[in-house]
């Protein structure tokens, strides 16, 4: 019975996943608002909504609706062999060897300075020569945004650091570094990037990702799904700066002069799993950058709740379907 559970969630997350990126690419969704709900469906395929047919319909684990009703019956794997282990078990053990690898690569890190005590970086003080411009920066740029001016939290750190942290209320946390990096306009578009994750309260977003990846620790693809809402977190952050600044071409310069500074490439020695992610990662940078510098398109979308009611209905319609 667990593992019937465990290869329903990694099933119903993987055809979760894939529907609603099929879905994404043929209704051309680029507003990342509207493409975090559509995410948000696919997540909830193995977080909510298996749960809830489990225990509302336990008719799904027999064998009739195994035989007569099922898309896809998980168990009729175990019918083949592969060195006397069941097909099925085997595929099941290496995706939850995979899901976990994926949790443990994001979430160790922190974890490991959580447990050394590791020091959080002095504050670098008021009197900054820092502080005075970018608290006038911030507190014009969310005046625009319709939100309160976040507190400036400047810190003494070597690296470039700029974030937006915490929930209630959020932190602008930033080093001089960051400011001394980038040009006037491109600190006012970054500026105004962290103040849209304020804005759209993205911390909080953060930690409930964080949560759900906890729990689905063994399920690859709902780990692809939540560092997809995170790409489109980014995305939404990043169309609401280019709106409210009017420069999208300097907050494309910012991210990429801050990745540069903040993720050096791998040296030789370093593992080459170290090496894949980052070039993954700076992948990533230059087709965000290249959104950023491409013709502004309108956001929204028209029919958009009739078709988020349609993409759920078509994965819950799957997911039932799928033992």
């Amino acid at each position: 019975m667990p593992l019937a559970f465990l290869s329903q969630s990694i099933l119903h997350a993987l055809v979760a996943a894939v529907l609603i990126e099929a879905l994404l690419r043929v209704w051309k969704v680029e507003d990342g608002g509207w493409r975090l709900r559509f995410r948000l469906l696919a997540l909830a395929a193995p977080a909510l909504w298996l749960p809830v047919i489990w225990v509302a319909a336990p008719f799904r684990q027999g064998p009739a609706f195994a035989a007569h009703w099922a898309l896809f019956a998980s168990e009729r794997w175990n019918q083949f062999l592969l060195g006397g282990t069941p097909l099925g078990d085997l595929v099941l053990l290496l995706a939850c060897g995979v899901g976990s690898a994926l949790f443990l690569r994001d979430a160790l890190p922190p974890l490991t300075d959580a447990v050394r005590g590791s020091r959080r970086p002095l504050a670098a003080g008021p009197w900054h020569p820092t502080t005075a411009s970018v608290r006038s920066v911030v507190a014009a740029r969310a005046a625009s945004l319709g939100i309160p001016p976040l507190e400036v939290r400047l810190i003494d750190a070597p690296a470039p650091v700029l974030l937006c942290e915490g929930v209630a209320p959020p932190v602008l946390v930033m080093s001089p570094p960051a400011a001394e990096r980038l040009g006037p306009d491109e600190l006012d578009a970054a500026l105004t990037h962290e103040l849209a994750h304020a804005r759209h309260h993205d911390p909080a977003w953060g930690y409930f990702l964080i949560a759900v990846r906890a729990v689905l620790f063994f399920n690859p693809a709902a780990q692809w799904i939540a560092r997809a809402m995170v790409d489109d977190i980014e995305r939404r952050a990043d169309q609401t700066a280019a709106a409210a600044s009017g420069n999208p071409e300097a907050l494309a310069r910012a991210i990429e002069r801050l990745f540069e500074a903040g993720h050096p490439p791998p040296v030789d020695s370093q593992a080459s799993f170290e090496r894949v992610f980052w070039r993954v990662r700076r992948e990533g940078v230059a087709r965000r950058c290249a959104r950023l510098r491409a013709a502004p398109r309108p956001l929204g979308m028209p029919m958009s709740r009739v078709l988020v009611a349609l993409a759920a209905s078509s994965v819950l319609g799957l997911a039932f379907f799928i033992v």
